[in-house]
């Protein structure tokens, strides 16, 4: 490896390699490295064609030189700020392993109770039609039309390299009631014509004054279309959903929107000023404000 490690003549073995790499992750970290443990091992275990877990049950593995060399070119590369998901090519999320590239955003876990809240209220519709606005990876159409098999689901998504990846994902995970379609969800008239029980949604909500608040990594390496609004609150996709999108519902649907940090209460506000009905904040596990949804007026 590099200073301070082990001498060469030493046996480098999977549980060397995991120590130092993990105090070398830390000791570089700024403020995006938010576990070098953890990091590491995905890192590792990538390199050695591993699951993660099955590298404890090989710490006296020696590694060759090919692979301690792999292994510091991805540890460089995040020490530079990239996302461990790109330099892996995947992200978990839900019940499902998700292709990304720089062409979408990762995807987070926090989204994961958009997936259930979208999920719950599908069981409770017969052969319910579900839209997504803004698929990016596809990991949240893909995850609903796995979890509800009787559904039938569109995507919309503006970027073709995002529906590419998009379309990777929906072949390798195999759902058949799946279409994606590139649409502008900001143009006019986009909602007229198809009718929906569910309208769900992540949109690009990062407001022009929070770019000081986010990582390093976020706003070097991942699509700024897919992070800003182009307004200055991070409000015009919401603005959008609450004027235009109930022509795309029938009478008793549903919407749930994502919502970015202080946002609930402008957002349920918007869907209270064009007449939405029972108008609900759900947090995540982490208990902040996440989902906003309502019913069609």
């Amino acid at each position: 490896m590099t200073s301070n490690h082990p001498e060469n003549s030493e046996i480098w073995t999977v549980q060397r390699v995991l120590s130092w790499s993990s105090t070398w992750l830390k000791e570089k970290a700024m403020d995006q490295l938010g576990n070098p443990k953890l990091e590491a091992e995905l890192l590792l275990a990538h390199v050695l064609e591993l699951d993660r877990m099955k590298l404890y049950l090989q710490l006296d593995r020696p590694l060759t030189k090919n692979e301690r060399e792999s292994y510091k070119l991805l540890l460089r590369r995040r020490v530079e700020g990239e996302p461990v998901s790109y330099i892996l090519g995947y992200r978990d999320f839900y019940r499902h392993r998700f292709v990304v590239s720089p062409a979408v955003l990762i995807p987070r876990s926090d989204t994961e109770v958009l997936v259930e809240l979208v999920s719950k209220a599908a069981f409770q519709m017969n052969a319910p039609r579900i839209l997504e606005v803004g698929t990016g990876s596809g990991c949240i159409a893909i995850s609903l039309a796995s979890e509800v098999p009787t559904s039938t689901v569109v995507a919309w998504e503006i970027c073709t390299r995002a529906l590419d990846v998009a379309r990777q994902n929906m072949a390798e995970i195999s759902v058949q009631n799946l279409t994606l379609l590139q649409r502008d969800a900001l143009a006019d008239g986009v909602f007229q014509g198809d009718v929906f029980d569910i309208i769900v949604s992540n949109p690009p909500y990062v407001a022009k004054y929070e770019v000081e608040l986010m990582s390093r990594e976020t706003i070097n390496y991942e699509p700024k279309l897919a992070l800003f609004s182009g307004d200055d609150d991070g409000l015009a996709f919401y603005e959008v959903f609450a004027r235009q999108s109930q022509v795309a519902l029938r009478e008793g649907g549903k919407i749930f929107l994502e919502i970015g940090l202080n946002q609930a209460a402008k957002v349920a506000e918007l869907l209270k000023d064009a007449n939405w009905r029972k108008i609900e904040i759900v947090k995540d596990l982490a208990g902040h404000d996440r989902v906003v949804c309502a019913e069609r007026p």
